[in-house]
């Protein structure tokens, strides 16, 4: 929101110089450069339930041969980007398929007995 609220601004200040038009600018920039530092943290914070590696962030190992790529980003944007479309993802560093959406299968058992004694 803040890369767009900054181009946005930028547009505006082209086509009509003001000063609001600059606070903008500077706040949308700020504000962008904020939500990246916290992006960062809690991207560096997720692990895969598999293998434990840290797929949204590239830590320059060697990615798994099964691992998916769109071309001009790295592994970690990419998965960030699945997440985002999808709601799934595959670890760069084990090739396991994750989808976000699905009851984990410790959930799916008990939902099971308890559907049972009604």
């Amino acid at each position: 929101m803040g890369v767009i609220t900054t181009a946005t601004a930028f547009i505006l200040f082209f086509y009509e110089p003001s000063q609001l038009a600059t606070q903008v600018i500077i706040g949308g920039m700020v504000f962008s450069a904020l939500m990246w530092v916290i992006a960062f943290f809690k991207r560096r914070s997720a692990h895969c339930p598999l293998c434990k590696g840290t797929p949204l962030i590239n830590s320059g190992a060697l990615a798994h041969s099964r691992a998916t790529r769109i071309f001009p980003f790295n592994h970690g944007v990419s998965a960030t980007l699945s997440i985002i479309a999808t709601q799934t993802f595959r670890c760069m560093y084990c090739g396991s398929d994750f989808d976000l959406l699905k009851t984990p299968s410790h959930l799916r058992g008990a939902r099971d007995e308890h559907s049972g004694e009604q």
